[in-house]
């Protein structure tokens, strides 16, 4: 009886010891407000789930509603010292202060995707896909077509973060090494922010063919959009009948060259010619359509930096992770997120 007292005490001393290890990591995420952060979500579960499985350190996932609701959730993580570190996906550029906050809290971090520059070198990691080489990736592609200097170029944005300044910047100084005077880059034209919706970038896009007239529009053969969701938003106006059919068919007969990226299942449907909506029609009349990839499972590398960096293992605060140009040829090779849509 003494002995298998003995051996519970020693069972329950030995819990207690790893609870008292144990470190609580907070990851905080935007809603699934589209496709990709809808995905990001996805993963960030799977990796809280191993994390927490492994029994080292507890791992939680906090998903917010808008960046108000994130900046709360920061700060209550300040106030009440729940967690000893944080991976976080800011909602948008309005995180700054609170950031800083993290920073003066003393509480480690990782950055994932939306990076703010003012807190970039107090964080543990800045974990994020090459956005500039998405850009330079698609200017390289549109060159490659037949992209000369000072060519129409319609830009499709996501939002007012560093993501799409970044992809843009990649882009432009793409374009300049190849000859684009400064006069000529500032000459190209942009729409407002899509927010990433499919339904804005589809509302922007035939905002767009309203107000250009058709030698306008069948004279833009290049066209960079900033995520799967607004080039998914494009080829549904194309398929429906809220075009005018003159403007309609100048963009189909104009061999546009579509750039995208993320990596969304329902775009590879498209290149693989098995989309339940059948977009062939519209996708044969362009000059080339390809994603690059920008994939959401980042999420991971970003929870398992903060992980290593607890255990004194070396991790790289620039953690850049490279893209690939994804088409009809070797769409195959690749794995999406999101739903397949296919015949």
């Amino acid at each position: 009886m003494k002995k298998i007292l003995a051996t519970l005490l020693a069972a329950v001393l030995l819990l207690g010891a790893t609870v008292a290890l144990a470190e609580n990591i907070a990851i905080l995420v935007p809603n699934a407000d589209h496709g990709w952060t809808g995905a990001v979500l996805t993963y960030a579960e799977e990796k809280a789930a191993e994390i927490n499985a492994a029994g080292t350190y507890s791992a939680r996932v906090i998903p917010a509603s808008d960046p108000a609701n994130q900046i709360a959730q920061v700060e209550d993580i300040i106030a009440t010292e729940s967690d000893e570190a944080v991976v976080i996906l800011p909602y948008d550029n309005t995180l700054e202060a609170t950031l800083q906050k993290l920073v003066a809290a003393e509480i480690p971090f990782v950055q994932f995707d939306r990076v703010i520059d003012a807190v970039a070198g107090d964080a543990i990691a800045n974990v994020k896909g090459d956005n500039e080489g998405i850009g330079i990736e698609s200017a390289k592609r549109f060159i490659a077509k037949g992209l000369q200097p000072g060519d129409p170029v319609l830009i499709i944005p996501g939002d007012n973060s560093s993501v799409p300044e970044m992809r843009n910047n990649g882009f432009f100084a793409t374009l300049q090494e190849n000859g684009w005077s400064d006069e000529q880059i500032a000459g190209i034209k942009s729409t407002a922010y899509t927010g990433w919706s499919r339904s804005e970038g589809r509302k922007l896009f035939e905002e767009w063919l309203e107000a250009s007239s058709v030698d306008e529009i069948a004279a833009t053969k290049y066209i960079f959009t900033h995520d799967d969701e607004i080039a998914m938003g494009i080829l549904e106006a194309l398929k429906g009948g809220a075009i005018d059919p003159a403007k309609k068919d100048a963009f189909l007969g104009g061999q546009v060259n579509l750039a995208t990226s993320s990596g969304l299942n329902e775009i590879y449907s498209v290149l693989k010619g098995i989309h339940q909506n059948d977009y062939t029609a519209e996708v044969s009349k362009l000059a080339d359509l390809f994603s690059v990839t920008y994939d959401p499972a980042m999420i991971q590398i970003a929870i398992q930096d903060i992980v290593d960096a607890n255990e004194d293992k070396e991790v790289p605060v620039d953690h850049v992770i490279p893209v690939s140009v994804v088409d009809a040829s070797n769409v195959d090779q690749f794995r999406g997120f999101g739903d397949a849509f296919a015949k």
